[in-house]
């Protein structure tokens, strides 16, 4: 099987964070959507790869399709045992669906759905092709709206560290530490971990390869590290929270999804929230995750271009990649910063500041893309990262097409 990830109808629903990336390539728990599929489908590197939006094609980066795909599944989706079965099970021209939504199809499938009804990207069923469709009763999750990823981490962390350590061997813990709870901890090579308290009464605590957890870290699991992550000294850290690789926390985390190469090292409160790849939060930054009211928190959305209701009562900051905020940040509940902000200043920011802005309470402008691109070049080789031209088309083209202050 060689699997194409292609895109969801709502992929719009999902930004400022698949404005820089495909659905598939989202992390949720320990791994990324497509990570989790490759795992279970049992996938060579070469037999896999991604159909974006147009803008991420021909980038010369690592969102690539792959030639000769026999399978197409829609990269928002959360693989599970019945669902991968059932995809396993599918004969050519023959696709699969849950509740009016396509799930995966074979090569031939594909071709007819895509060529029947093909609209922006968007998959649609077409009664040409409903002959061939499959529709399946299991449970189906998906990552619909960006804060959908802090509110099934938790649970997605406990599936992904079955995945990752079934039949394999923990690294030592150092005598140091103090450990609580009937759940399993496992260490990978090169992790360090000395004088913290590691709570596993309530899931599992996953520490990836060269990870590092300073002295008196206080950590609530179900909880993940991924490679070369880092906790600084004192992090107090709630449950159902990834730090993804080469990130590094401080301060005061819960339930909260860092995708990779981002900065939180300093006090200050963050909670049910989703950070993109190189953010940096300032020092003594708080971001609010509940409504002094209680009510259910209105978020932006970038479909229908205003504040919708999104179901949940706790939500804090939506950020997407590239963004960065200055000491004493205030943040309100449920705000979304777009891809490549900087905000800073006293007070308030809008709830939502839309990409490429600069600036705070007292307004903002559009930034640059020169000073986008100066200060990426600088950013990534901190993490022996190159800001390559293939980022660099991203930007630019993510850009062109969201650059405006309202």
């Amino acid at each position: 099987m060689i699997v194409q990830f292609v895109e969801p109808t709502n992929i719009v629903d999902l930004y400022p964070l698949t404005l820089t990336r495909p659905a598939a390539d989202l992390r949720c728990g320990i791994l990324t959507l497509a990570e989790k599929w490759v795992f279970d489908l049992n996938l060579k590197r070469e037999e896999w790869g991604y159909l974006p939006q147009l803008h991420l094609q021909h980038t010369g980066g690592s969102f690539n399709p792959v030639l000769g795909a026999t399978m197409y599944i829609v990269g928002n989706i959360l693989p599970n045992e019945p669902l991968v079965s059932a995809i396993q099970s599918l004969k050519g021209n023959e696709s699969l669906w849950h509740e009016g939504s396509l799930i995966a199809a074979t090569a031939g499938a594909y071709t007819l759905l895509t060529d029947a009804q093909f609209d922006m990207g968007n998959i649609v069923e077409s009664a040409a092709f409903a002959a061939a469709a499959k529709n399946i009763e299991i449970s189906v999750a998906k990552i619909n709206r960006p804060f959908s990823l802090f509110v099934l981490n938790g649970k997605e962390i406990q599936n992904d560290f079955i995945r990752i350590t079934a039949n394999r061997d923990s690294g030592p813990l150092s005598n140091t530490n103090r450990i609580l709870g009937e759940y399993p901890i496992f260490i990978e090579a090169g992790a360090t971990i000395e004088c913290s308290i590691l709570n596993a009464s309530e899931g599992p605590i996953y520490i990836g390869k060269n990870a590092q957890i300073m002295e008196g870290c206080m950590i609530r699991g179900p909880f993940a590290m991924c490679e070369g992550a880092v906790l600084k000294m004192g992090c107090k850290v709630y449950n159902a929270t990834t730090l993804g690789p080469y990130s590094v926390a401080g301060g005061e985390i819960s339930n909260v999804v860092f995708w990779g190469f981002s900065n939180k090292g300093h006090d200050g409160f963050l909670g049910n929230s989703v950070l993109g790849e190189w953010c940096n939060i300032g020092a003594d930054t708080n971001s609010s995750n509940l409504k002094n009211t209680y009510d259910e928190v209105k978020v932006w959305n970038y479909t229908s271009q205003k504040f919708e209701l999104s179901g949940q009562q706790f939500c804090g900051l939506i950020m997407g990649d590239h963004s960065k905020c200055g000491i004493n940040t205030m943040f309100n509940t449920g705000t979304v910063v777009g891809v490549a902000c900087n905000v800073f200043g006293a007070g308030f920011p809008r709830q939502f500041v839309p990409d490429f802005s600069w600036g705070g309470a007292q307004g903002f402008v559009t930034h640059t893309l020169d000073a986008v691109h100066k200060t990426a070049k600088l950013v990534m080789p901190r993490r022996q990262r190159k800001y390559t031209e293939s980022d660099k088309r991203i930007i630019e083209s993510v850009f062109g097409q969201w650059a405006k202050i309202p």
